[in-house]
């Protein structure tokens, strides 16, 4: 990690990356992020007087947190965050695949995924970055989210900093942490340049019996590590039925023991209450910080489970409300509220800019075109299909999928609520078998294929297959944009898209570009942030050139995202 580190350092010194030192901000000027493949930057801070600028920045995403989301369940602490921050209204994720381990390196790299280095869950590796092909997969196609350290290669070979080199050059001193319980999701969130990345790993057995989650990662502090069976060590090697999960829909991606949620010992929760514990003992135990990264994942788990907003709750006598929505969003709700009173307990909320955002949204998956096998973990023969390098071969598609499989030229496929395909064979000729047998599939609403930099529709729109007017002016409006930000040839050769509603995969789902999906919370807090909304449509990518505005640091590589001037409360001046 150092030799890392040290060239993003020394790519920021060469570049002069300083503080700026600007004054009060008004609201919603939008400057770019930097030149090259961004928009180009302009605007500046106006007003009378000035503003201490925020010196840290703590990122929180609740995985799977859509818009709807928060208003079905009430999530009373993030909705006071956008009530007394800055919130945006009209935000929306704006990349596909709307998936965690590609939204969580979006939002700390300002790159779109054409340009950080991979797309989606599926890859594949043209500039043999990640090694030699095995003999029996010559097509190089690996599942991004078995990955690690391997995200740092892709990130490196792209050539972009990420937040935590910025806030690194801007205080040496000072460290950053990012802290998930999903390993691929740590790993794309911090990169290289975080100091500390802090997720779980399997643990040998403790003197209480029993298999453990164990604290792994990179540089783990030892308050954090502890002893065997200490705080944050979970229980892990429950059966199934230990909780409600032995049941469809929920079996198809069933709890893996106290990973994603809390669990029934005080003394070890996990899940959501893990993740924010570990952020806490943080600000509590070093000296120095100035960025912190936390992913709170037990919403994402639920919506996978039993269908995001359409969950039924707990049924029968086996019921379990811990594994369900209303508990899981409540939870995630505790957590945020547990994170910011820390930062008002240690007197830094002013002088740290908090981001409250999501991943991606979540699609229940109401019209459903996977199989539903009561087989623990099945769900991974709906999402993927295929031989890759880092996984074993899935050869058990769903009978939706048929007239593609049929074609004989999958390399790999990803089904949620968005179809990706890369193929052995990409030939015009054979990709344009493979994008007829896609648009005779079932939902299917357009299919889509790379072309360079963009993606052309190559398919009819089935209208027919969108369920209102609202669906049908979102399809117009953004189905073009979101598929085009896939558009790299290590990215799909073809994409369908499907329509609300509607997935492929399990019960509740991502990766697409309905509304479920993109319309997440974006949230600015803290840090002397005012209570004026931004009136753009502020996407994911735009998050980070807006922490270095906001902070006065300069951008010294070209950005995709746009950076907005938050709105502040002048705290000094005239």
């Amino acid at each position: 990690m150092a030799h890392i580190r040290a060239r993003m350092l020394a790519v920021a010194t060469a570049a002069a990356l300083v503080l700026t030192g600007l004054g009060a901000q008004s609201e919603a000027t939008a400057g770019g992020g930097g030149g090259g493949h961004g928009p180009g930057g302009h605007g500046g801070h106006g007003g009378h007087g000035q503003v201490d600028r925020p010196t840290k920045v703590v990122i929180i995403v609740v995985d799977s947190l859509s818009k709807e989301i928060v208003d079905r369940y009430d999530m009373r602490n993030i909705e006071a965050l956008m009530k007394d921050g800055v919130d945006t209204p009209r935000a929306y994720l704006g990349h596909t695949g709307s998936v965690t381990v590609v939204t969580h390196n979006v939002i700390t790299s300002g790159q779109l995924p054409k340009h950080m280095g991979w797309t989606d869950e599926g890859y594949r590796d043209v500039d043999g970055i990640l090694g030699d092909p095995e003999p029996l997969n010559p097509d190089q196609l690996y599942i991004t989210s078995n990955a690690t350290t391997d995200l740092f290669k892709l990130q490196q070979a792209a050539g972009y900093p990420k937040l935590a080199d910025y806030l690194a050059a801007a205080d040496p001193t000072a460290k950053t942490f990012t802290i998930s319980p999903k390993g691929y999701a740590a790993y794309a969130f911090g990169g290289a340049g975080s100091d500390s990345l802090i997720t779980f790993g399997s643990g040998p057995e403790c003197t209480t019996g029993g298999s453990w989650r164990k604290p792994v990662g990179i540089n783990v502090p030892s308050y954090i590590l502890g002893e065997p069976c200490s705080r944050f060590w979970v229980h892990s090697g429950y059966p199934t039925y230990a909780y409600d999960t032995a049941k469809l829909p929920a079996i198809l991606y069933p709890l893996d023991s106290d990973r994603y949620v809390t669990g029934k010992d005080p003394a070890h929760p996990g899940g959501d209450v893990w993740a924010a514990d570990a952020a806490v003992e943080v600000m509590r135990n070093e000296a120095s910080w100035n960025g912190i990264f936390v992913t709170l994942p037990g919403v994402d788990k639920a919506a996978h489970m039993w269908g995001g907003v359409t969950d039924p709750g707990p049924t029968g006598t086996d019921g379990d409300p811990m594994t369900h929505m209303a508990a899981a969003t409540a939870e995630a709700d505790r957590q945020v509220g547990k994170i910011m009173a820390e930062l008002e307990a240690q007197g830094e909320i002013d002088d740290t800019l908090v981001v409250l955002t999501a991943d991606h949204g979540s699609v229940a998956g109401t019209h459903f075109y996977g199989k539903s096998v009561a087989t623990r973990d099945y769900g991974y023969n709906n999402w993927y299909y295929g031989d890759p390098e880092n996984d074993t071969a899935y050869t058990q598609p769903q009978d939706a999928l048929a007239p593609l499989v049929a074609t004989g030229n999958v390399g790999l496929s990803y089904s949620d609520s968005m179809l990706r395909v890369w193929l052995k064979d990409q030939s015009p000729a054979e990709v344009d078998d493979a994008a007829a047998a896609m648009a005779t599939m079932e939902a299917v609403t357009a299919v889509w294929r790379r072309d360079g930099d963009h993606f052309d529709r190559v398919s009819p729109v089935r209208w027919d297959r969108m369920r209102s007017g609202g669906e049908r002016s979102w399809f117009v409006r953004k189905a073009q944009e979101l598929v085009d930000t896939e558009a790299a040839d290590y990215g799909p050769d073809l994409i369908a898209t499907l329509p609300d509603d509607t997935t492929y995969s399990v019960a509740g789902d991502h990766g697409g570009i309905q509304r479920a999906a993109q319309q997440i919370p974006i949230v600015f807090a803290g840090g002397g942030v005012s209570s004026h909304d931004l009136r753009s449509e502020v996407r994911s990518v735009d998050i980070m050139p807006t922490i270095l505005r906001a902070m006065g640091i300069s951008a010294t590589y070209p950005m995709d995202g746009i950076a907005y001037d938050l709105p502040m409360r002048r705290r000094h001046g005239h």
